[in-house]
């Protein structure tokens, strides 16, 4: 009764609002009512999502449109997560969303550093589907990274979600061929509205058509322009196609560094592929028999790293933040210019899939008056070697990277301070050692692990094959 007589005794404007606000075609469910920013975000890469593990359904899959599969999955008698050295199945993508969830609920931006498909995607597909054709292969391609777009945006409905291609996001059957234009057009289409959430990256469609790259406004400033790179073309590995994409990225992405620069605004930079040295190839070339000169093995190629590096020297003030992967281990990168002075810093999270280490990302805190990421913690999925199921996966906290390092900022002072004390401190290099492969040491790529550890500590900021050889085997 005392509830209702307050009701009764609303003031007449109020009343009247609330009419306003129903006869508006408003909500509190709409899509115009946007949720308060958490300021959180996530950082996923190398999911490599096999839809193909379970035989049983691979026709069915092949057949059918990617808002369907779910309903595929359903009746599969897999029930457990992929385990190591295999790639993401559908239980462990759930499980690893779910985990998501339940860290950072809603969080305001989502960062992907590529390779989203699975590893030989063509020769699972000519496996595992029944009388496969190039035309079935090119559509389940399609539809694979669709459905990926579709279970992350009806996850985090309210984030702004930045995806990049990797190496295997391509539907040319081969590693490190660029993708046809028809998978960008695909791959385009399926995540416009995540990646132009509130009209942040309008030319988004029209620019990754054409090349696999973008720009957008991204939450954690609007004076942050973050840049989504295609770096397969620019690639030691890659062979086939690279210059026709890879020549006219160069030339956007001088033109966007400049026009930043004009408008006094920061720039991120996300790719896959990141530039440096891969200590992990260098250190397996010399297990089998390579001088060490010989060994060293670059991610980039030198037509392309012999002009992207002075382009960072040249935007320095510019440049703020890196992000990218390949590696699927937690790894950093420090950009110097040729005299050595700092440039700005790159992180390069873990990987989904358990191929190499335990599945894992990254939850992070972020403050808009500054523009920097406050603080960002590994989560890991820990019991997959009981083979877990969704409800029974335990992801727990690795490490946080502020408390590890003695950092206020997960930014690009923070992660040079932290390079600086792992290449110095026992303590941190102990730390770096035991999170680099996401606490799975058999995921080392060799036996003994990361020893020498000069190999790896050189590649943190050591990125041309010249300062590379003088740091590790001189």
């Amino acid at each position: 009764m005392k509830q209702s007589y307050k009701f009764k005794n609303l003031s007449l404007v109020f009343l009247m609002s609330l009419l306003i606000f129903s006869f508006s075609g408003c909500s509190s469910n709409s899509d115009n009512d946007a949720a308060l920013p958490s300021r959180t975000g996530l950082f996923i890469s190398d999911i490599h999502f096999n839809p193909l593990m379970d035989a049983a359904i691979a026709n069915q899959l092949a057949s059918a449109p990617a808002w369907q599969w779910d309903s595929i999955f359903a009746i599969s008698v897999m029930t457990v997560c992929a385990t190591y050295m295999q790639d993401t199945n559908f239980v462990l993508l759930n499980a690893a969303i779910a985990a998501m969830k339940a860290q950072t609920p809603n969080p305001d931006i989502i960062i992907i550093s590529g390779d989203m498909l699975v590893h030989y995607f063509k020769d699972l597909y000519d496996a595992r589907v029944t009388n496969p054709t190039e035309a079935g292969y090119l559509a389940l391609v399609n539809q694979t990274e669709q459905y990926i777009a579709i279970k992350l945006t009806e996850a985090f409905p309210n984030a702004q979600i930045l995806p990049v291609l990797g190496d295997w996001d391509s539907d040319m059957g081969v590693v490190s061929t660029p993708a046809s234009t028809a998978f960008l057009q695909s791959f385009a289409t399926a995540w416009y509205s995540a990646v132009n959430k509130n009209g942040s990256s309008p030319d988004f469609i029209s620019s990754f058509s054409a090349g696999g790259y973008y720009q957008a406004r991204i939450p954690i400033s609007r004076n942050i322009r973050l840049l989504g790179l295609y770096t397969v073309p620019w690639a030691q590995e890659c062979t086939t196609g690279c210059s026709a994409i890879g020549d006219a990225e160069l030339v956007w992405l001088g033109g966007q560094l400049a026009d930043a620069q004009q408008k006094g605004e920061k720039v991120w930079l996300l790719g896959h592929i990141p530039p440096g040295i891969d200590a992990n190839t260098t250190a397996d070339n010399m297990s089998k028999g390579q001088t060490c000169e010989e060994a060293v093995t670059p991610f980039w190629s030198e037509t392309y790293s012999s002009q992207l590096y002075p382009l960072f020297a040249q935007y320095k003030g510019t440049i703020g933040f890196g992000v990218f992967a390949h590696e699927h281990y937690d790894d950093f990168r420090i950009v110097n210019d040729d005299s050595g002075d700092f440039i700005f810093g790159i992180k390069l999270p873990p990987s989904i899939t358990p191929l190499h280490n335990n599945p894992a990302f990254i939850a992070f805190d972020y403050d808009p008056g500054e523009g920097v990421i406050t603080d960002a913690s590994t989560f890991y999925l820990s019991n997959l070697a009981s083979d877990p199921t969704v409800d029974s996966a335990v992801w727990e906290l690795e490490y946080s990277f502020d408390g590890t390092y003695g950092q206020d900022a997960f930014d690009s002072n923070g992660l040079l301070n932290a390079v600086c004390r792992i290449v110095v401190q026992p303590g941190a290099q102990n730390n770096y050692v035991d999170y680099y492969p996401v606490l799975y040491p058999a995921g080392n790529i060799l036996p003994e692990g990361l020893t020498p550890f000069i190999g790896w500590a050189c590649a943190l900021n050591k990125l041309t094959v010249a300062d590379y050889t003088s740091c590790s085997c001189q």
